[in-house]
């Protein structure tokens, strides 16, 4: 079962990076291979991490190759996050940013 997935999730790495590549020739197959990769993880009950997950559009199945496909906006209202919208469908995701907190030193004892 382990083997299996580490397969698919090989598999599912080259899937998207051939995506990416092929988008600016043909987008149509570029969706189509996104498509693909995404059936495999389903199949395998294989869930992406976050770096793979973050480089297509959920909705259109568009993959993210540069400013031509999707814009990216950091916004700081209540919690900083950062909102990225699809080009082609117009969907919106939005991922927090954390902040990192500053350490503060420790008090030395003055004798």
């Amino acid at each position: 079962m382990r083997e299996e997935r580490q397969r698919a999730l090989k598999l599912v790495k080259k899937i998207l990076d051939f995506a990416e590549t092929i988008h600016p020739e043909d987008s149509e197959k570029a969706v189509e291979a996104v498509r693909l990769a995404m059936r495999i993880a389903q199949k395998t009950r294989l869930r992406l991490p976050t770096y793979l997950r973050r480089r297509f559009c959920r909705k259109c199945g568009t993959p993210w190759t540069g400013p031509s496909t999707f814009s990216v906006r950091v916004r700081g209202n209540r919690a900083t996050h950062v909102v990225i919208r699809c080009k082609k469908c117009g969907h919106t995701r939005r991922f927090y940013a954390l902040k990192k907190r500053r350490k503060t030193p420790k008090p030395t004892k003055l004798t």
